[in-house]
């Protein structure tokens, strides 16, 4: 099994614990995207999510350093 079906496999299984706002989230690849949540919401799981969707799109070709992600803790 490849690298990059391992990725889908665990990608699929990390977008089916989400709920569809997180989802939405996550699927969004245009634009910036601000979510607003309590500690343990799952905002880091959701950011990481994103960035490996958008990175992973092919239609994107998005490269790695052109992603900013910016947190607050």
């Amino acid at each position: 099994m490849s690298a990059h079906s391992q990725y889908d496999i665990l990608f699929q299984e990390q977008l089916r614990q989400l709920n569809p706002a997180q989802k939405k989230a996550v699927e969004t690849t245009e634009g910036p995207v601000l979510v607003i949540a309590g500690p343990g919401t799952g905002k880091t799981q959701i950011l990481s999510a994103r960035i490996g969707n958008i990175l992973a799109s092919p239609d994107l070709q998005v490269q790695p350093h052109n992603i900013l992600c910016l947190t607050f803790t």
